[in-house]
């Protein structure tokens, strides 16, 4: 069998997708990644690792076939091969055993009427980061769904295998609850972190910030891109930077090259993964036309290849991603039946996006 795909045949069927935009395939499942105990799982935000490897996290993960059944962890980490470019090939598990994907950090999943047992229920991920040798982690702590009680960062210095925690926590009060989930990446040419961020309840808009490395785990020196005085700047608290009546859930920020960036991931608002490209992380993002690559669907009307997928969100860019090139930004997709707790599972997508345009200067604000 070939590591984390099934089949070694079946996999070479899919090595290459039919055609530009739809789905590759199925990353997780089973006959997919149960020899890691990841059978019925979500969510694979994606970095590529200081040594090359692609390094994913997912959130609730069950080793039974479908939600609720074997045993419970998140988040967990999944180490292996591929990009944008590249169907994955998982190898192992992160985590101190490479042979099954254990919860990166000891904690016991509580639950109410009393929550006795650490009071919390899970632990969700919001995105990875990586900057130079370094990849960070930041989480959602959880007292039930969709209840965040704060959020905390966490760093690996192994490429994943193994991650310490950096001592801040970030209170799910923050900015309003518009810094509850995020994704973030670091740009070299300035040497800025960019975090945009918005609640877990997918009813808000996206407020963006800054930080340097050296400042991650300081909640005080992140600093806020909003509308105050009659301009934008940086120090200000956080303005919403989407178009008023626009509410997202997971989200994905990615830097691609200078002078080209994207976010966008699940827009609530519109049932489908949405996102804009952009010249840099303050450009005029309500001013750029929004692209929706998938969108969701009842279950009678699913198709794939077509881009139309059930009970869907996610929508994590991919390493490797380009703009302009057919079928050029990989897509990690999640979708999950509710009903019946299968499919719960991640995939893997190709779409075609379009560079920014030219954005021209803001002149007011958009959601105030």
């Amino acid at each position: 069998m070939e590591p984390g795909i099934g089949q070694g045949a079946s996999w070479r069927l899919q090595r290459r997708p039919p055609r530009p935009d739809g789905k590759w395939v199925d990353l997780t499942g089973p006959g997919i990644t149960d020899r890691w105990g990841v059978t019925s799982t979500d969510l694979g935000a994606a970095v590529t690792a200081p040594n090359g490897k692609l390094v994913a996290v997912f959130g609730d993960t069950f080793s039974g076939n479908r939600v609720g059944e074997g045993s419970w962890r998140s988040p967990v980490i999944l180490i292996g091969t591929g990009d944008a470019r590249a169907a994955v090939r998982w190898e192992r598990a992160g985590g101190p055993n490479p042979d099954f994907a254990e919860q990166l950090w000891y904690y016991h999943h509580d639950s109410g009427p009393r929550w006795n047992r650490g009071g919390f229920s899970t632990v969700l991920p919001s995105d990875l980061l990586r900057v130079d040798d370094a990849l960070y982690l930041h989480v959602m702590v959880n007292k039930g769904f969709p209840e965040v009680i704060w959020t905390e960062i966490w760093r690996s210095d192994d490429c994943g295998e193994s991650w310490r925690h950096l001592g801040a926590k970030f209170p799910a009060t923050l900015h309003g609850g518009l810094a509850q989930c995020w994704s973030w990446d670091y740009d070299p040419d300035d040497g800025w972190v960019y975090v945009v961020s918005t609640g877990f309840t997918r009813d808000k808009g996206v407020i963006l910030r800054r930080v340097r490395p050296v400042d991650i785990a300081n909640p005080p020196m992140y600093s806020g891109w909003g509308w105050a005085h009659g301009r934008w700047g940086w120090g200000n608290e956080p303005t919403p930077i989407t178009p008023r009546g626009e509410r997202w859930g997971e989200l994905s920020f990615r830097r691609l090259d200078r002078g080209s960036w994207i976010l966008g991931g699940f827009l609530a608002s519109k049932y489908a993964l949405g996102y804009r490209t952009i010249t840099g992380p303050t450009a005029n993002i309500h001013r750029a036309p929004i692209q929706l690559p998938v969108s969701g669907c009842g279950w009678d009307d699913e198709d794939h290849t077509s881009c139309r997928v059930a009970q869907l969100y996610g929508g994590y860019v991919m390493p490797g991603s380009r703009l302009d090139v057919a079928g050029g930004v990989g897509l990690i997709v999640s979708q999950w039946n509710t009903e019946t707790g299968w499919p719960y599972r991640a995939m893997q997508f190709r779409s075609t996006m379009h560079g920014p345009g030219a954005n021209p200067d803001p002149v007011d604000p958009i959601d105030l």
